[in-house]
């Protein structure tokens, strides 16, 4: 049957297409800056300054994090999520320091303490 009849008839003739160069999946293309970000440079730049914080009350507000996390140095966000549905919280949250070594510190000093009635678990 030529091409032009099977158009006709309502068919058509496809050919299988090769698979694509990285094979079928996602993928991630690799960061050229690195895991966390750093460009290079100090040893210190490379290391994370958010810290997981994990069993919080689901009544924990930002300041309430900010007391004992501010006290090993200065904090650049502190974010409380929040169930996309029925908006609260979900028991868990991310504070970030400005320098690595106090993340490092708040992490080695938070984890383990109780917080609320609750004993936190910190990680990077």
């Amino acid at each position: 049957m030529s091409y032009e009849t099977s158009l006709r008839m309502g068919r058509r003739s496809y050919s299988p297409s090769p698979p694509p160069r990285g094979g079928y999946g996602r993928r991630r293309s690799p960061s050229p800056r690195g895991r966390y970000g750093g460009g290079g440079g100090s040893r210190g730049r490379d290391l994370p300054t958010s810290l997981l914080v994990r069993n919080l009350r689901r009544d924990c507000r930002a300041e309430d994090l900010r007391r004992p996390f501010g006290q090993f140095g200065p904090l650049k966000d502190i974010y409380l999520p929040r169930d996309y549905y029925s908006g609260e919280p979900r028991g868990f949250g991310f504070v970030q320091f400005v320098d690595p070594a106090d993340a490092a510190e708040a992490k080695y000093q938070m984890d383990g303490q109780v917080l609320q009635g609750r004993q936190m678990t910190v990680v990077f």
